[in-house]
């Protein structure tokens, strides 16, 4: 089965399957992205290249696989050939429950409405902050059982950026599974 192969528009930044020339979104033209080779042939040739959230960049060509954390930092390489399990983990924003947290606690001790409605309305946006944003992480097992972990950005749920961050992850589990690598991710 051959593997599907996503770019993304440089007009509007969706992705886009490889080949079709323009956006079917705005219409912008689409880079050209040929698809990779067979698990054993060596190339150089680009199979995925994804902008995702906070300025990462995740992109792969021919045996390797490279990851950007920001847009001034050096991107971190792994060869494909040595990669052995690859998964997406997903988690809601815990660290958001903080705000509720310290809403909770220092409710008692203000005794004025106002200032007590603003507390209420903070433990409210925690919870929610919890409850509709995910973060997204690529873990990487590499020979030897050595595991990275790839921060792929913090989205919204049932966002454009969400559906793009998976679109993303579906091309690169395709591209990688295709070379015999394990692939998982848990249930959405």
């Amino acid at each position: 089965m051959p593997t599907e192969v996503l770019v993304m528009c440089k007009r509007c930044g969706r992705p886009q399957q490889a080949g079709a020339g323009r956006c079917a979104v705005c219409g912008g033209e689409l880079p050209d992205a040929p698809l990779p080779h067979p698990v054993g042939v060596t190339s150089t040739e680009r199979f995925l290249s994804a902008e995702l959230p906070g300025g990462r960049v995740l992109a792969g060509e021919g045996n390797r696989l490279s990851y950007r954390p920001g847009p001034s930092a050096t991107p971190f390489l792994l060869e494909l050939p040595g990669l052995r399990r690859l998964s997406l983990v997903h988690r809601p924003r815990y660290e958001a429950l903080a705000l509720t947290a310290a809403a909770v606690v220092l409710l008692p001790f203000v005794s004025r409405q106002g200032p007590r409605v603003l507390l209420g309305l903070l433990a409210l946006v925690g919870l929610a902050l919890a409850f509709f944003v995910r973060r997204y992480t690529l873990v990487l097992e590499s020979t030897g059982q050595v595991e990275t972990r790839w921060e792929l950005g913090t989205v919204r749920r049932g966002s454009s950026q969400e559906q793009r961050l998976r679109s993303v992850w579906r091309t690169l589990a395709d591209v990688v599974h295709s070379r015999g690598v394990k692939v998982s991710e848990p249930p959405v």
